[in-house]
């Protein structure tokens, strides 16, 4: 009797050891398989790939294009091969064939400028997302991502508040670009509504890129008795800039913070930061929809439109009342 209770407990400690074993040996199987797929979702990334027309350099539309690589490659699973001056429908055409065959999944072309070929490309490779910067977009894997009309013209409304404080000869002056000259009354109405003394002053320039036209319209505007210039220009901002400093002339920027260009004379800039968009194209592409084909507006909600910081020569009384009158046009 006392040797088959032996034998029982035997077979009971055996089982136990047995089972505690067994446990171990496939806890361990499902933390290595659980981290290996942790490792390999880490490990997949989407190919992406950004073509601009423009080249890459400072002040250049195709610098925004650089920041939106460098803004997506920070927050998201990706590899981003960025191409620069595709600036012919053949180059374009060329460098899709070139990054499908390498495995491209989602192709943004910075700028409307290449709708076209992409609407013509589109139905030959439906497995690849196009994306557009602005534009147009025709089958199901394309798509637009625009700025919301209107909402970059309050941020213009609020920018007159700075310069209708720092004119001295209340001539305030718009150097425009003829594409948008039919879509800013908001810098106007805002001088009008902060300074209703303020003389307005409008020049407009063929191109952005021009710096010499650019120069040739700030000089009238000089020669007009205008003190503070907003000036729209994606590259000729730097040539009208080092203009201003020769004459201590203020200047709001646009695009991008320009008060590296001149800190004592950048009063604010108007910023549509268009990195932003790219941050917007892929949320929505890892989204559980995903990409929503045809135009994507972005609002002020998605951070693509704001004012810099105000300069130095703004004391904080003036910062915190114009502060205060834009939130309480914000609440109205």
């Amino acid at each position: 009797m006392q040797q088959s209770n032996q034998s029982r407990i035997m077979l009971l400690v055996t089982m136990v050891v047995a089972i505690v074993f067994i446990s171990i040996v496939v806890w361990n199987v499902i933390d290595s398989l659980f981290h290996s797929s942790i490792e390999m979702k880490q490990q997949e990334t989407t190919n992406i790939v950004i073509m601009t027309s423009d080249k890459v350099i400072d002040q250049s539309w195709g610098s925004l294009a650089y920041k939106g690589q460098i803004e997506i490659k920070e927050h998201f699973p990706v590899h981003v091969s960025l191409f620069s001056e595709i600036n012919t429908d053949a180059l374009i055409k060329k460098t899709i064939i070139q990054t499908v065959e390498e495995g491209a999944e989602v192709i943004i072309g910075h700028g409307r400028e290449f709708s076209d070929v992409f609407t013509e490309l589109a139905p030959n490779y439906s497995s690849v997302h196009f994306v557009t910067i602005h534009g147009t977009s025709k089958y199901p894997n394309q798509s637009v991502y625009t700025f919301y009309p209107g909402g970059h013209g309050q941020i213009e409304y609020f920018a007159a508040l700075p310069a209708s404080l720092k004119t001295e000869t209340n001539k305030v002056g718009l150097l425009d670009v003829l594409e948008d000259s039919e879509k800013n009354p908001h810098f106007k109405r805002g001088l009008s509504y902060f300074n209703p003394g303020i003389k307005f002053y409008y020049q407009v320039a063929e191109s952005r890129n021009d710096g010499d036209e650019a120069v040739k319209l700030m000089k009238k505007l000089i020669k007009e008795g205008v003190d503070v210039v907003y000036s729209k220009g994606n590259e000729f901002n730097r040539e009208v800039i080092e203009l201003a400093k020769k004459h201590n002339i203020y200047v709001i920027g646009y695009l991008d913070d320009q008060s590296y260009l001149a800190e004592d004379l950048v009063l604010t800039s108007v910023i549509n930061d268009v990195p932003q968009a790219y941050v917007a194209i892929m949320k929505d592409y890892f989204s559980e929809p995903g990409i929503t084909p045809g135009t994507n507006f972005l609002t002020k909600d998605d951070g693509v439109y704001r004012l810099a910081p105000l300069g130095p020569m703004f004391t904080e009384k003036e910062k915190k009342y114009i502060e205060y009158e834009i939130d309480k046009i914000n609440r109205k």
